[in-house]
């Protein structure tokens, strides 16, 4: 069986590529555009998914801004991901920028908070 076809496997189940992740459009449930999906960020000690890097498009001619997402708050659908927020949540927020990069379980604790979503290191 050729890469090609263990990826059609694949597919077929609840498994996806981080590949097929990354450049993803995340869009609201109202489909508007919120941007892409940037990077997966894999916590090594716990073997999950912290979170993705949402990268904004840009509002009003302002330079693009670096959110933390989790990864429980989008659902795929329609060959993107939704996320059930409010564009403007991201249109007023700072964004995390380099920070994104360098999360700790204390700093990704305040990002779960925001989206209601129990912390994966304490289930």
């Amino acid at each position: 069986m050729g890469i090609a076809e263990e990826t059609k496997v694949v597919k077929n189940m609840t498994f996806v590529p981080a590949t097929e992740i990354k450049g993803s459009k995340v869009l609201t449930v109202k489909d508007e555009e919120l941007g892409k999906i940037e990077e997966v960020m894999i916590d090594s000690e716990w073997g999950k998914i912290a979170y993705v890097v949402l990268a904004c498009d840009c509002f009003l001619g302002m330079s693009c801004k670096l959110f933390a997402v989790p990864w429980g708050a989008l659902k795929a659908s329609r060959g993107a991901y939704i996320l059930k927020v409010d564009k403007r949540v991201f249109e007023e927020s700072e964004g995390l920028d380099d920070d994104v990069w360098t999360l700790t379980h204390n700093d990704l604790a305040k990002v779960y908070e925001q989206f209601k979503l129990p912390l994966y290191w304490e289930i």
